[in-house]
């Protein structure tokens, strides 16, 4: 009975993993030189049905620390206040900024400890602290991994296959930018869950948490969008 009650709960986990793999989105992120980049479509989705088309998917946790979402919104969204929070508490009790791995362990606790009624999410949290750029992977129950490089979401295949052929870990930012909206907009191209626009921030020893305008994403548009509309 225990073997069996073990194999049941595993199951309803990996269920769940598979579930939140098949949500409709497209979200990246990683590390190159001293900063980290992320980019994520803009469509929300419900099944086959589009809920919103200008929904935002990166989000600013601190001035250092950024967290890009897939999966349901909600969870999402009540996740960063939760977030938000306590690095803003970190920094009035202890005088300085929460590292970044930290922060990512805090989110995995937290995670974990409501696993047995999960926030149905998937994150990349990422940021610029004291030792440098970090990435993390982290899931509805709390796993978390360092990367370099991240894709979450439906589309993720697609723009993994376009990161992992031109990234490179000298990558100057202007190159970064590039690389992460063009593997977006691939994802964008390819599959039914993502689409309408693309968002673009990084976060750098110099700016800390930055987000591209219209303006400064009109040329990648122009680039990596426009000649793949229908004439």
């Amino acid at each position: 009975m225990h073997i069996r009650f073990f194999d049941d709960a595993q199951s309803k986990e990996d269920q769940l993993r598979s579930r939140l793999l098949k949500t409709g989105t497209t979200t990246i992120g990683f590390i190159a030189r001293d900063f980290v980049v992320f980019a994520t479509d803009k469509r929300a989705t419900a099944g086959f049905y589009i809920a919103h088309r200008n929904t935002r998917k990166v989000h600013q946790i601190a001035p250092h620390a950024a967290i890009t979402i897939a999966g349901r919104v909600a969870d999402a969204q009540s996740l960063i206040d939760v977030l938000r929070a306590n690095a803003r508490y970190y920094q009035i009790a202890w005088r300085k900024t929460i590292e970044i791995k930290t922060l990512a362990t805090m989110t995995s606790n937290f995670l974990f400890g409501n696993k047995y009624f999960p926030f149905q999410a998937q994150f990349i949290l990422g940021g610029v602290d004291t030792y440098g750029p970090h990435l993390f992977n982290i899931d509805l129950f709390g796993s978390l991994t360092e990367e370099r490089m991240l894709a979450t979401g439906s589309g993720s295949p697609i723009a993994l296959g376009v990161l992992e052929s031109e990234y490179r870990e000298d990558l100057s930012l202007d190159e970064a930018i590039k690389l992460a909206y063009k593997a977006v907009a691939a994802a964008i191209r390819r599959d039914i869950g993502s689409g309408d626009n693309i968002d673009v921030a990084y976060i750098s020893p110099a700016t800390m948490f930055r987000e591209l305008s219209s303006n400064e994403k009109r040329p990648l548009f122009e680039n990596f969008v426009r000649p793949f509309l229908p004439s």
